[in-house]
């Protein structure tokens, strides 16, 4: 898959999503408007950090391999503040 297309992917849907959230028809269409702009957000992130080749090309194995590694990153974080709260406010 092309990481410029996965990018593109990304705003296109983040763009949708702000159109939901500013529309003053239906309380519904807010709802999906925030849940876009987080799931095209994460996609637009996440096609950042993918590594630049000459021919645009990411392979499946690297994009699993990426995503694995952030959601590492971010359930590391989720964990280690989880366990340090409660230690640190009392």
């Amino acid at each position: 898959m092309k990481k410029n297309l996965l990018e593109r992917v990304g705003l296109a849907l983040s763009f949708i999503g702000l159109g939901l959230v500013f529309q003053p028809f239906s309380s519904e269409l807010l709802y999906y408007g925030f849940i876009l702009i987080g799931i095209g957000g994460f996609t637009y992130v996440y096609s950042t950090y993918l590594p630049n080749n000459p021919s645009g090309e990411v392979g499946l194995r690297t994009m699993v391999r990426w995503l694995v590694t952030l959601v590492g990153v971010v359930v590391f974080f989720v964990m280690l503040s989880i366990y340090l709260v409660p230690l640190l406010v009392v």
